[in-house]
């Protein structure tokens, strides 16, 4: 399922697949425009216009904490900084 966007870059469009798994719903979204792809379950009975909206809010969400940690991990450290100030990797 091809989905033009409403956000204000019209050339970003999500590739949405969805597959129902008993009551629920896996869907896999992946932006055309940087290749990032997310996985979440939805209710089965989801509205498709609410599916899109949490695709590409969870989209958005997980390209700018990425973003967050190229810039922290540019500024020279090792990972990012766990909580009580330690360095390392968070898994």
């Amino acid at each position: 399922l091809r989905l033009m966007s409403r956000d204000p870059d019209p050339d970003d469009e999500i590739l949405i697949e969805m597959n129902r798994i008993g009551g629920s719903m896996e869907v896999r979204a992946i932006s055309t425009s940087d290749g990032l792809e997310i996985v979440f379950t939805a209710p089965s009975n989801a509205p498709r216009g609410d599916v899109e909206k949490l695709a590409r809010a969870k989209l958005a969400y997980v390209r700018k904490k990425s973003e967050g940690q190229k810039m922290q991990e540019g500024e020279g450290s090792v990972g990012p900084q766990k909580p009580g100030g330690k360095r390392g990797l968070i898994a």
